[in-house]
């Protein structure tokens, strides 16, 4: 409409023209007023309409964190028991994120746990398996039904998980040596002794790639994915206490 009312009207009176130019310019401008009204208030409700959906969103990954934060202290529970020396047990928190753990203070994997709550007799490992488990097919169901729009860091860390839980899983080997004897002895013994003969470097030998086959390599694994799992448990409770 401007650019017609800016046109020529030669073959029109001066003052139609004129009139015919007010009108153009008094829509045109009142149709631009219009346009920029609209679009500011558009734009005022997307800015809304955003603000609520990452409030939504931190309202559902707070709701998921309340049973997560059960998942991950009976992880913690038995991650204790799996890192930690029978003697030792007692003087440490077993709730307390640790990530300075040695290879050899998993010599005792194959100890009781001491607890009642699911069976005092059972090893270690196996309840530890079992809690892991548990927790990441909740992280599973969580990054199912959350979008993460705006929490992209967290969705990382717990993809990371999940990834590296399945990749370095070793737990059919490890399980399996439980009723397994080996030269007159249980092998579980063997094992538990190897783990805490620090002198043969097995971590440094699995890294350089000589524990192909080798019965300690699931033992290298499992200490490597406890390493990893426990840093990204305490990215997971910065980030979560970040947002509350």
């Amino acid at each position: 409409m401007l650019f017609i009312a800016c046109s020529s009207w030669e073959a029109t009176s001066e003052r139609a023209a004129s009139n015919i130019n007010n009108i153009l310019f008094g829509i045109s401008t009142n149709l631009l007023g219009i346009i920029v009204t609209v679009s500011f208030v558009q734009y005022f409700i997307d800015m809304q309409d955003e603000k609520q959906a990452q409030l939504e969103e931190v309202a559902l990954i707070k709701r998921y964190d309340r049973f997560m934060t059960v998942l991950i202290n009976r992880y913690l529970m038995y991650f204790h028991c799996v890192t930690t020396p029978i003697n030792k047990r007692k003087n440490e928190n077993p709730l307390e994120i640790k990530n300075d753990f040695i290879f050899e203070d998993m010599c005792d994997l194959y100890e009781q746990s001491l607890y009642t709550c699911e069976g005092i007799f059972e090893p270690s490992i196996v309840l530890f398996y079992k809690a892991e488990e548990k927790l990441r097919n909740y992280i599973i169901d969580m990054v199912e039904n959350i979008d993460f729009k705006y929490n992209e860091e967290l969705l990382q860390i717990l993809m990371r998980f999940v990834e590296s839980s399945i990749e370095y899983d070793m737990r059919g080997a490890i399980l399996g040596n439980i009723n397994t004897q080996s030269g007159g002895e249980k092998l579980t013994k063997t094992i538990s002794k190897y783990i805490n003969d620090s002198s043969q470097q097995w971590v440094e030998k699995g890294k350089r790639g000589e524990l192909s086959a080798n019965i300690m390599l699931p033992y290298v694994q499992l200490y490597q994915v406890l390493k990893i799992e426990t840093d990204l448990l305490i990215r997971y409770n910065q980030y979560l206490g970040g947002l509350k």
